[in-house]
């Protein structure tokens, strides 16, 4: 299919240098202006002439019917789908003929151009697998696109790129990496390289041709061609163009082919002007062989190009690394838009394991899942992966917007479970029930006022899992009765003085948590049954301050200073491992920076720049401080049968409650912070910081998207020689889902599991810390044009709260696989009305016959559409990595045929990735280097037939 591709490129000329010239518009689903206006063109304008999606298309398709070598590539379905969908007959086929001719080229393919940094891996899948769909059902699968196009994401990572090297991409195209590690690409011809974005794990099966851009993805310096006619280039600008072709080629590229990207942010609002100016560009420069130049410019695409490439055998440098953190002069790394909006960040996060759970559980039923409700909340969770919409790097109507989209997808979702059982024709019935999206700040309304109901819990995991239930209520007991009519045990804790103070909490009268185990059967439910009793709170209340607090289980104990209030040690009892870990919150005072030099002309300017929602930048030559000042911190106990917990308070505005359940083989931390106080008009990035006595020598880890994990080393690169410009924000990288150090003389690692994508590092030997919240009263003159100042209900300033996992285990100790990979989806609560027949009611439910083996993730179970029929997908990975522990180096064996009960499956193809090709289908380039190997930490992905 491939070479079918190339025969559409337009020619080259062997012995010149040949200028690949890329039309092409960056479309922003949502920045400065909500993702509809920018598609309508409506609200302020921030460029000339305006942003309109719909604009750009009208024009872009009538000037590429014109002239058969004319070129136009396109990444975001988000918008092409709403603007195909609203064409007549006769544009939809003038746009299938671009199409198969390859003048009209998709490249991505995702519903929009995703972050890379603050994503997670299924949510990344999940977004291009819906713009795959589009295409695939619209224009076949000669239109599927084979190469990607990060140009405007803020640093790279090894997950992303491995997640497109395994749905059949060729190649990546890069647009920013670090002004250091661009100077050191330029000047050692270093500018293409083989990614090995799975080095230890997949091996080849991962590798990506990546390619940087020279100059950003906007047109070259000097030939800006937005709004003016052809006849704006006069003729003596040919020797221009032909000795800058010829520099260009000069730095840092290999061979005999250049990309020079024409276009940039909303461009080609007028395009018959501005493919008609390339167009004489290419005449001109072609022209100019008749001269004696080695200079050929082509209307092309990054497609072609790669082909071109790789035609030429040149050899590459490999790379293991990632391109993280990235950062421009002087000393400005953009590490902040980790944790910016950490409240978007967490409910992206909740929507996308709403959507999962849906996915699978209707599937289960056998109900089809392209009904209207579930594609809002697919659509939203999908926009919300753009890198300036879950990076938080938007205007603040824009979060607004985002926030509203989801909630909306959240809602249309919550069809009644009845309904959707009848629909699959299942004999088991459901009370009516509602949905908490309160539950973060203890508000239920239903919990808070009931005296008899039903919660019912939702586990799309292949496993059986055990689940702490908390709930809001006002009462001081309720009793439980599990699926099977038996009485559990509960618990009933007082919720934290902070919490009832929360201004989002409204009316919310409650004062207690309910506590209780679920137990909830692989991809199906449990239902329990609760009533309000008159009983009292058994629990046992302690002031601090009095001796150390020694907090125990059988698995796991920790123990508060008496004299700080502080964390001081936790152990892991089962396997006698000890650690002493000081954990406090610290704030970093965020750099107001400096104006921009009005004479410097260069796209960033060179001056300090301000901490900001893209960059962290802590005041010059000013350390962190304790948020609790010289006091120590004040705390309370609370000790019962199901919980133990610790109360912190470090500040009117900083708080945590420390827990240990009863079985639990890892401590959860709860923190609240904000409203963060700025009354010295002085912004404050709040960070948890953990101090330990354990011998790290620099290392420290992350995972990537929220796979595999990357060795990171403080001040220090892995492709270029560092200078150290900034010893803490430069030591920032994402934290999507993990981050832990280790001690291999004793065999310890510290752990600690997050709930939404962070931002951290380690900035001393034994110990590392992760951001939390950021206030902020300056604008970093990145383009947002806005402070990160979010004020929340009362304007008073926003309060985030979160929650950490924390684990001390032995470094290759044989941890349960759902938890040690951050696997476990928040749980879809549906709480509804009881009548005396509750128990006539299918209490539980399970979608498979049995478990999968304890290693193996169902990552997906899907409807995708293919050849004119729906067909299931199903995406099984391997949780482990190769050497984490003794059963990453198995192979999982799993029979699919008879795995699901509500079908069987009659037939099963391998296909990508993102579903479009089967494997047997895709023939991807070699390039010439090392060869790699294919072991564990593989997705299966299967496209089954039911009977």
């Amino acid at each position: 299919m491939f070479f079918i591709i190339f025969q559409k490129c337009n020619p080259v000329k062997e012995g010149m240098l040949n200028i690949h010239i890329i039309p092409h518009s960056h479309d922003d689903v949502g920045w400065l202006k909500t993702m509809d206006q920018y598609y309508s063109g409506q609200g302020q304008s921030y460029y000339h002439g305006g942003e309109c999606v719909q604009c750009i298309l009208n024009t872009v398709i009538p000037s590429l019917l014109k002239n058969p070598t004319r070129r136009f590539i396109y990444v975001e379905m988000s918008f092409f789908s709403k603007w195909y969908y609203a064409q007549n007959k006769q544009m939809k086929e003038d746009v299938k003929k671009l199409i198969r001719e390859r003048r009209l080229e998709f490249i991505v393919g995702g519903w929009c151009m995703s972050d890379a940094a603050t994503t997670y891996y299924n949510d990344i899948i999940d977004q291009h697998t819906i713009g795959f769909d589009f295409i695939l059902k619209e224009f076949g699968k000669c239109a599927m696109p084979r190469v990607g196009w990060h140009i405007d994401q803020f640093g790279h990572s090894r997950e992303h790129s491995s997640i497109f090297a395994q749905m059949g991409f060729d190649a990546l195209f890069l647009g920013r990496i670090d002004d250091q590690d661009h100077e050191y690409r330029i000047k050692n011809h270093n500018m293409e390289t083989v990614w090995r974005a799975s080095p230890k794990n997949l091996g080849d099966v991962a590798s990506l041709f990546t390619s940087v851009l020279y100059d950003f993805y906007f047109a070259p310096s000097g030939m800006y061609l937005e709004g003016f006619p052809p006849s704006y280039l006069q003729p003596e600008l040919s020797c221009d163009f032909d000795f800058f072709f010829l520099h260009f080629q000069s730095q840092g590229f290999k061979t005999q082919h250049v990309l020079i990207p024409f276009g940039g942010d909303f461009a080609f609002r007028n395009a018959e002007n501005y493919i008609g100016s390339l167009e004489k560009i290419i005449e001109t420069v072609n022209n100019m062989q008749a001269s004696g130049s080695k200079v050929h410019a082509l209307f092309s695409t990054p497609t072609c190009y790669v082909n071109y490439v790789n035609q030429a055998g040149t050899k590459f440098q490999a790379k293991e690394d990632d391109f993280f953190p990235y950062s421009i002069i002087p000393a400005s790394h953009w590490t902040g838009y980790f944790v910016s909006r950490a409240g978007l960040k967490l409910h992206v996060k909740h929507a996308s394991s709403f959507l999962q759970v849906r996915k699978t559980i209707e599937i289960s039923y056998t109900v089809p899942i392209r009904l209207i409700w579930f594609f809002n909340i697919w659509e939203a969770v999908a926009v919300l992966q753009h890198h300036d919409a879950i990076t938080g790097t938007e205007k603040q109507h824009v979060t607004d917007d985002y926030n509203l989209m989801l909630s909306r997808g959240e809602t249309a979702c919550q069809v009644p479970y009845g309904r959707l059982m009848a629909l699959g024709g299942s004999p088991m019935q459901l009370p009516q029930q509602q949905y908490c999206p309160g539950l973060n700040m203890s508000v239920c309304d239903f919990t808070e006022n009931m005296d008899k109901g039903v919660i019912t819990l939702f586990n799309p995991l292949a496993q059986q899992i055990n689940y702490w239930v908390r709930l809001p209520i006002k009462t001081d007991s309720v009793g439980v009765t599990c699926p099977e009519g038996n009485k559990i045990q509960t618990q009933v804790v007082p919720l934290s003085s902070v919490t009832t103070t929360i201004p989002e909490r409204g009316n919310s009268q409650a004062k207690n948590e309910l506590v209780f185990k679920a137990i909830v059967p692989p991809v199906g439910f449990a239902s329990y049954y609760m009533e309000a009793s008159s009983g009292r709170c058994k629990y046992i209340r302690l002031q601090g301050s009095v001796k150390a607090a020694l907090i125990d289980t059988f698995h796991m104990s920790f123990t508060i200073d008496k004299l700080t209030g502080k964390l001081s040690t936790v152990s892991n009892d089962e396997f006698n491992i000890h650690a002493k870990v000081d954990q406090e919150y610290l704030y970093y005072i965020g750099d107001v920076g400096q104006p921009r030099n009005p004479s410097v002309h260069t796209l960033y300017g060179n001056h300090r720049r301000a901490s900001g929602a893209y960059t962290f930048v802590p005041k010059l030559n000013t350390p962190p401080e304790p948020v609790r000042g010289k006091s120590s911190v004040k705390y309370t106990v609370t000790k019962g049968k199901n919980v133990q917990e610790v109360h912190q308070q470090y500040n009117p505005w900083t708080s945590q409650v420390i827990r240990l359940y009863d079985d639990a083989k890892y401590l959860e931390i709860e923190w609240t912070v904000g409203p963060i106080d700025v009354d010295d008009r002085q912004g404050r990035e709040i960070v948890s910081h953990f101090a330990t006595d354990l011998n790290t020598k620099s290392l420290f880890y992350t995972d990537s998207n929220g796979r595999e994990m990357l060795e990171r080393k403080r001040n220090y690169r892995a492709t270029w020689p560092l200078n150290v410009t900034d010893k803490v924000s430069g030591n920032y990288y994402p934290i999507t889902n993990k981050i832990f150090i280790r001690d291999a003389e004793k065999n310890i690692q510290l752990t600690v599991i997050n709930d939404r994508s962070q931002g951290g590092g380690s900035i001393q030997d034994g110990a590392f810390e992760i951001m939390v919240h950021r206030r902020l009263l300056h604008d970093d003159d990145l383009g947002v044009v806005e402070p990160l100042n979010e004020k929340g209900i009362d304007g008073k300033g926003l309060i985030y709260r979160g929650k950490y996992s924390v684990k001390l285990p032995s470094i290759f100790t044989l941890e349960p696989p759902v938890f040690s990979s951050g696997k476990h989806y928040l749980l879809l609560e549906k709480i509804g009305d009881v009548n005396n027949n509750y128990r006539s009611m299918g209490l539980q439910w399970s979608g498979l016959r049995e478990s999968l083996p304890s290693n193996v993730h169902l990552l997906t179970l899907d409807q995708v559409y293919n050849g004119g029929n729906v067909k299931l997908l199903i995406r099984l990975e391997n949780f482990y990595e190769v050497d984490e522990n003794n059963l990453s180096n198995k192979k999982a064996e799993v029979s699919l045929q008879r795995l699901f009960v509500p079908f069987d499956i009659k037939e099963v193809h391998e296909v990508s990735l993102g579903a479009s090709f089967r494997i047997s289908d895709i023939k991807r380039l070699q390039w010439t280097t090392e060869d790699g190997r294919v072991t564990p930490s593989e997705i299966g992905k299967y496209e089954t037939i039911l009977r």
